[in-house]
């Protein structure tokens, strides 16, 4: 037997032997190499369809290849594909993985591309064993190639073609204006945008002003609740509002009349009065500090700084008899009352105890008390200096 025929014989054998064994296909033969290489763990996931997803198709994260399709069966129970994979041991997914069906091109392979959930927060983490509840799968070549069977054999395309003939006949000779409108359109949108933040600003403005209005809500349905009234009240006392306005009216007429015929006057007394006020202005601050010794007289404000000790310390007692005597003394109630009149004469029996009980002229002391001890007074005097002239030696 020739060497051919002992080949042709062996692949014989070989074939018949697999058969024996229950071939299935390549895919049933273990491939060396591939992306689940090395340490592993199994996940499964669900697909309605899987097409033409084989077992040894890549699964990818992030478009990096990171394990493959160990299995695909049917689950009786749901009739979907269950499709088992294996993965590196070194990626990290969260137990809330999404995975999805995809391919790398339009006629390229499938793959399933397992990734976090865009809108959740991820959780957990994924185990060996899991199961992927959250997939999606992409439209088949078919589907897409019917679709566009369908759009160019009787869809939308004629449409659009009416609608662009349609267009073309309507800017037929309105080119400029056109141009212009939409010119005119970029400025508007220019201000705008230039115009943004104040735009944007506003609105907050309006946000929390309603936001005012519906904190105060209660107090608004009771102003307007009670506005009903108040304006019933304005009605029916629309008569008197009436009057009063006529004369109001009135009064303002009479007021203009007064005013222009006073004018001149008015401005003459203002020219009068400026001489005043520019030499009240020229004064300064110099009649208020004057004025502030009216309150501490006959010492300044700061005479306790500049004279410290006994002089500040000095005690004063008047006595308003000797006062009264010296200048009433001998006078009756009525001549008092003839002379100063009825309240003032009163008073002066008050200070005085009578004027009847003064002593004689000659023997008044001095009022002060603390001054020069024993210094008479002049009976009858009228200048009341002198009854102060025991204060200068005072200590």
């Amino acid at each position: 037997m020739s060497a051919l025929m002992r080949k042709v014989a062996a692949a014989a054998v070989g074939l018949i032997a697999l058969a024996g064994c229950g071939f299935h296909g390549a895919y049933s033969l273990p491939l060396p190499g591939g992306a689940a290489s090395g340490p592993t763990y199994t996940v499964s996931a669900e697909f309605k369809d899987v097409q033409d997803l084989t077992p040894q198709a890549a699964v990818r994260v992030n478009d990096v290849a990171v394990g493959d399709v160990s299995d695909i069966v049917l689950d009786p129970a749901t009739l979907k594909a269950k499709v088992t994979m294996r993965l590196k041991k070194s990626v990290v997914l969260p137990a809330n993985a999404v995975a999805t069906l995809q391919q790398t091109t339009l006629l390229g392979e499938k793959f399933v591309a397992i990734a976090p959930p865009t809108n959740v927060t991820p959780t957990g983490r994924l185990q060996d064993g899991a199961h992927i509840a959250s997939t999606s799968e992409l439209p088949s070549v078919e589907e897409v190639f019917g679709l566009l069977s369908q759009v160019l054999n009787g869809g939308d395309l004629g449409d659009l073609q009416t609608i662009n003939l349609e267009v073309s006949k309507a800017l037929a000779g309105r080119e400029a204006d056109v141009r212009g409108a939409l010119q005119q359109l970029t400025t508007f949108v220019g201000g705008l945008a230039d115009q943004k933040h104040e735009i944007v600003r506003a609105i907050d403005e309006l946000d929390r002003f309603s936001a005012e209005l519906a904190d105060q809500n209660t107090t608004i349905a009771t102003a307007l609740d009670e506005l009903g009234p108040g304006l019933r009240v304005l009605a029916d006392e629309r008569e008197q509002f009436t009057a009063l306005l006529t004369h109001l009216s009135r009064f303002g007429k009479i007021a203009s009349k007064v005013i222009n015929a006073s004018s001149s006057q008015t401005i003459a007394e203002l020219h009068d009065l400026k001489p005043v006020l520019h030499h009240l202005a020229a004064a300064g601050a110099n009649l208020p500090k004057a004025l502030e010794i009216l309150i501490t007289y006959p010492f300044p404000r700061n005479f306790s700084e500049a004279a410290p000790g006994d002089y500040v310390n000095l005690d004063l007692n008047v006595d308003a008899v000797p006062v009264v005597c010296a200048l009433f003394a001998g006078q009756t109630p009525a001549q008092l009352a003839a002379t100063l009149g009825p309240v003032q004469a009163q008073l002066i029996q008050l200070l005085s105890g009578g004027t009847e009980s003064c002593p004689k002229a000659g023997s008044v002391t001095s009022p002060i008390s603390g001054a020069s001890r024993g210094a008479s007074v002049p009976a009858g005097g009228t200048d009341l200096a002198r009854l102060l002239t025991g204060i200068g030696g005072t200590q």
